[in-house]
């Protein structure tokens, strides 16, 4: 079995690091710095207030300054507040990015050196040839699936009854990212209007609060995820039975495996390959069991699905 090596899409976020890193950190520290300079500039002048109102008998020059830092003061105070309100919310979101990209990094490089173990690294598989059986001489080599990813969406997972196939955990750390990424503004925002702005938080203000804010990241984020927390196959070795599409197939009425590839075309330009596993029953009727675009996992998957299940496996053009 031919290796693949692992796609170095990861250097996508080089420009992103180096924006970061050259652009919005000085960018950070020279705003941080006029903002320590008003803050020092703000508490010098509550203080020359405090001080000014402790004399008995001012002058006219004093009652004029008291007068105009009576209105700066409260003003500055509120502008401070608001701008350290803004920090919070682009700062954390900055923050979040780059922890974002660490973990993005990490798993990156724990997906190759899994890719490289002994475990994913079958050296041969002989496929059986489905124009010998009948069953394979009726099935269609259409895709059971229209749509696909280019990456590792879904998993084979070991259980103590068997093997489970649940989303992989990169799907998940992308369906959290988006939550995260959505949870610091909407949570300062309202902070915001209720502290600062002392508003009365009605359904429609909430919403618009929510909306305006981080709610656009939040909701696909919580959508992701809703869609990859179900566990929908599993492979019960001690009952003899897989469960999958809602149905519950005994190992008996199971006839071979069928691994293919398609292509999936890009929303604009281009588009991947995309590869299925699918499971064919005595009846003819097939069951997608993986579907995804890294050929090495899935044909890695195929082999130990094949081994637990004592199926042949008919393939398609995947190599």
């Amino acid at each position: 079995m031919k290796k693949v090596s692992i796609n170095n899409s990861w250097l996508v976020f080089l420009p992103v690091i180096g924006i970061l890193f050259f652009v919005v950190f000085p960018q950070l520290q020279r705003v941080g710095a006029d903002f320590n300079r008003e803050i020092i500039e703000h508490e010098t002048n509550v203080y020359k207030l405090d001080s000014l109102k402790q004399i008995a008998n001012p002058n006219q020059k004093a009652k004029n300054e008291i007068a105009k830092l009576e209105i700066l003061v409260p003003v500055h105070e509120t502008a401070i507040a608001r701008r350290k309100y803004k920090y919070l919310k682009h700062g954390g979101t900055v923050v979040i990015v780059l922890v974002f990209l660490t973990l993005f990094f990490g798993y990156s490089y724990v997906i190759k050196r899994k890719k490289s173990s002994p475990k994913n690294r079958k050296v041969s598989f002989t496929f059986s040839d489905p124009y010998v059986d009948h069953i394979g001489q009726q099935i269609s080599w259409n895709p059971v699936k229209n749509s696909g990813s280019n990456f590792v969406s879904t998993a084979l997972e070991e259980t103590r009854s068997g093997y489970k196939i649940a989303p992989s955990n990169f799907m998940k750390y992308i369906a959290w990212g988006f939550i995260i990424l959505g949870i610091n503004p909407v949570v300062w925002t309202f902070v915001e209007a209720i502290q600062l702005n002392q508003e009365t938080i009605t359904f429609m203000k909430a919403g618009n609060l929510f909306f305006t804010s981080g709610g656009i990241f939040m909701l696909p984020g919580f959508f992701l995820l809703f869609q990859v927390t179900p566990t929908k196959i599993y492979v019960n070795k001690q009952k003899q039975t897989i469960k999958v599409e809602g149905e519950t197939i005994g190992f008996n009425q199971l006839h071979a495996l069928q691994v293919l590839h398609k292509f999936i075309q890009g929303s604009k330009t281009g588009g991947y390959y995309c590869y299925e596993l699918n499971l064919v029953t005595k009846q003819g009727e097939r069951f997608n069991l993986l579907n995804h675009g890294d050929k090495t996992f899935m044909l890695s998957d195929m082999v130990k699905i094949s081994n637990a299940l004592k199926l042949p496996v008919w393939n398609m053009g995947v190599e």
